[in-house]
């Protein structure tokens, strides 16, 4: 199965290598269903499992990691389809939701998932992109597979509040210039905190440490401009990575894919 972005969004076969995902964030929705293995949840404060009958939704900006099992000799799979805002919003007519339940026991909603997966493979077969009428179909279906998600596990989406602490606040000000990557004894000191404070209360705040807050919003960036065709080494440069090598091995891990391939997936149209 091949992945590919649309204005629909983008479906992609994931299998991590390493047995699941540290922690990240993506500035999309997320809709998956496991197509072999099993997988523990950790997303924002809770933690849950999810089996081959369910589908899990999440939000735009949540944290999320997780550890995978497999049989032997079998490698975790998932069909992952990364939903725009956007398409949200154009099929509620209003302001975005937030989805309440992470998880969704389906069976029906996830074989259609994974039939328009399957169509999808079967339009591009040839390596050439789908047909125009074929590629209204699909996105067709998938669409009304999310409004189904929508009716089930959906809410208004509440504004994010700013942390209590005016402290933490000014951190998190800091860590939102993305293209420097400060010290955690800077962020400390300008704090007045101890580092190990620092880390206690920032976490207790946002669900995540600083720096892999700070990563994890990097990648996210790094996702949009990569869609938008910028360069892998200027996009790793500007996001202020030490190399190529170093951005490429975060990107990786965080999204199963590499950012060069990511890149060019995202200029692919059915």
């Amino acid at each position: 199965m091949r992945d590919t972005e649309w204005g629909g969004g983008q479906l992609v076969v994931v299998r991590p290598a390493s047995g699941g995902f540290p922690r990240h964030s993506h500035d999309e929705y997320v809709i998956s269903v496991n197509l072999c293995g099993l997988e523990r949840v950790r997303l924002d404060r809770t933690t849950f499992d999810v089996c081959l009958d369910e589908v899990t939704v999440y939000n735009p900006g949540q944290v999320q990691s997780c550890t995978t099992q497999a049989p032997p000799d079998t490698c975790f799979t998932a069909v992952s389809w990364y939903v725009p805002p956007a398409l949200v919003e154009s099929l509620t007519g209003e302001d975005l939701v937030d989805f309440e339940r992470p998880v969704v026991r389906s069976p029906y909603l996830r074989g259609e998932l994974l039939a328009a997966a399957k169509a999808f493979r079967e339009f591009t077969a040839d390596g050439h992109s789908a047909p125009a009428e074929s590629a209204a179909l699909l996105q067709e279906q998938l669409e009304l597979v999310l409004s189904r998600l929508i009716d089930l596990a959906a809410g208004r989406r509440a504004r994010a509040p700013e942390p209590a602490d005016t402290r933490i606040a000014a951190v998190l000000d800091r860590l939102r210039d993305l293209s420097d990557v400060p010290r955690l004894a800077e962020l400390a000191a300008e704090a007045g905190m101890s580092r190990e404070h620092l880390i206690r209360t920032f976490t207790r705040a946002t669900g995540t440490p600083p720096y892999a807050w700070h990563l994890s919003a990097r990648l996210a960036e790094a996702r949009r401009r990569l869609r938008e065709g910028e360069p892998v080494a200027d996009v790793a440069h500007l996001l202020g990575f030490a190399d190529q090598a170093h951005f490429h091995r975060h990107f990786t891990a965080a999204y199963a894919i590499t950012p060069g391939r990511f890149r060019r997936l995202s200029q692919i149209n059915i």
